[in-house]
């Protein structure tokens, strides 16, 4: 598949059926802007928490709550209820 190294950062088995990703990224649209900027540099761009800390001037600690929470938010990505609220 040559667009899964599009996909960096995300690894999880439920983003492999069609649409799992563009539902993923709707709900992270939903997110506290907080959380959401987390989200998204962690698992759509595929930085680290001590990069996503120091873009975002905060703490590691606080970096990895705000990911916990949007997670959370989410769902579990292989959770087809989850998905299907996404959708």
């Amino acid at each position: 598949m040559a667009h899964a190294s599009l996909r960096t950062g995300i690894s999880r088995s439920g983003l492999d059926r069609p649409g799992a990703f563009q539902c993923m990224i709707l709900r992270a649209l939903e997110l506290t802007k907080a959380q959401r900027d987390v989200f998204l540099l962690k698992e759509v761009q595929g930085h680290t928490l001590q990069e996503i800390a120091a873009i975002l001037g905060i703490s590691i600690e606080t970096a990895r709550v705000r990911l916990l929470r949007a997670r959370r938010e989410i769902g579990q990505l292989g959770d087809s209820d989850a998905m299907e609220r996404a959708q």
